[in-house]
């Protein structure tokens, strides 16, 4: 009996009728997916082909197959060359067909013999998928990326967790992109930086961050200004940073006093720019906030969303925010979550790149900037974020 293709909405789906009908000792043949590229961008996932077969069959092929292949390729030229009658083509380009189909089928069962004792996937490949999932992935996003590493990764490959951990963060490169990392501003030009999100998000804690952290723009001139003048004592807050830092704060109030403001701060290479927190559905609230950043004109407006909140409320709050500009995410409290990968997720439904990442309550020691590594290390490593932070220095070379 040949080997047999079974499909299904998903590759667990397809996995599942394989077993039902050749057990678990079935040989994973082929896998691929029949559809339309999807939301993330890595090919359709509507449906899935998974070719299999019993071991006594592949053994049975891999014996006489190939000869038989061989035989009937000679066979057809033979034919073609003394035939050639306008009658024979139709039975010639079937025949072909069927060589080719046979010769493709051959190639992949000698490609993937060496797992005939998995029921569904490498081991290590299974393990990635299941990091991913607790790692904070969408499940489907998940599966498409695992599968994508099974259909191209070779039988070496899928035995590293090196090779597929480098494909995998690849793909998600491209999903969810680390922000270019510009720390400094281009030879007298002021570069501006605005920060806002939701209450609570920790918008004023990664500016004191970024104001006095080497990390991130510790090492410049740096002026402040604050929107936030519904609440007081977010004003003397960051008042009191500014007296024990000794750097200039401005309070804005309305769009029309930002030029006496900026003037003010004219001496200043980044301007760091808090905001007020703005619930989602304050849509005056964000209107006004709008009309604020439109007067100051920030070179990067950065959404704070706090990594222990739900993806689909940060997703949420991020559509609302697209209303003043957003061009950066930057995620706080990441020592507090334990799903890494969200970001991940949140970067695809915004089409935003990640800039920066921070962690605990300290000015310093704990910014980072967004890189691909950093996932790679969460996910397959699980390595503690309280332990990995590495400021990043802030040279020319990054300008």
């Amino acid at each position: 009996m040949p080997p047999r293709t079974f499909t299904g909405r998903t590759f667990a789906e397809a996995i599942s009728k394989i077993k039902l009908e050749l057990g678990d000792g079935a040989v994973i043949l082929k896998s691929e997916k029949k559809s339309q590229a999807n939301s993330f961008g890595l090919g359709g996932r509507d449906v899935y082909e998974v070719t299999a077969a019993l071991p006594s069959e592949v053994k049975a092929e891999l014996e006489s197959g190939t000869e038989f292949a061989q035989e009937l390729d000679v066979q057809m030229r033979d034919d073609n060359t003394s035939r050639g009658s306008a009658g024979s083509t139709y039975e010639i380009a079937l025949l072909r067909s069927e060589v080719s189909a046979l010769r493709s089928q051959l190639a992949d069962i000698v490609k993937h013999f060496r797992y005939n004792n998995l029921p569904t996937m490498p081991e290590q490949l299974s393990k990635s998928l299941s990091q991913l999932t607790e790692a904070g992935l969408d499940r489907e996003l998940a599966t498409d990326l695992t599968t994508e590493a099974l259909v191209q990764l070779g039988p070496d490959a899928l035995t590293s967790s090196e090779d597929i951990s480098a494909f995998v963060i690849a793909k998600i490169s491209k999903i969810a992109p680390p922000a270019p990392n510009r720390l400094l501003p281009r030879t007298g030009k002021q570069t501006r930086i605005a920060l806002v999100g939701a209450p609570g998000a920790g918008k004023t804690s990664t500016l004191q961050k970024l104001a006095t952290d080497p990390a991130g723009f510790g090492k410049q001139k740096i002026g402040l200004i604050s929107l936030d003048t519904h609440r007081l004592a977010a004003i003397e807050q960051l008042r009191t940073f500014a007296r024990v830092t000794g750097l200039p704060l401005e309070i804005v109030y309305q769009p029309k006093d930002v030029p006496n403001a900026l003037h003010r701060l004219k001496d200043a290479q980044i301007v760091l720019i808090d905001s007020a927190g703005c619930a989602p559905n304050e849509i005056q609230r964000l209107a006004d906030l709008a009309a604020m950043l439109e007067a100051l004109q920030p070179d990067e407006t950065h959404l704070v969303l706090n990594a222990t909140t739900r993806v689909v409320e940060q997703a949420a709050v991020a559509r609302r925010f697209q209303l003043v500009g957003v061009t950066h995410l930057t995620l706080t409290r990441l020592d507090e979550s334990q799903q890494p990968g969200a970001l991940v997720m949140i970067s695809h439904e915004t089409k935003k790149p990640v800039a920066w990442l921070t962690s605990g309550q300290n000015f310093s020691g704990q910014l980072e900037r967004y890189r691909p590594d950093w996932l790679r290390r969460r996910v397959f490593s699980g390595t503690a974020i309280t332990n990995e932070f590495t400021p990043l220095r802030a040279t020319v070379q990054n300008a």
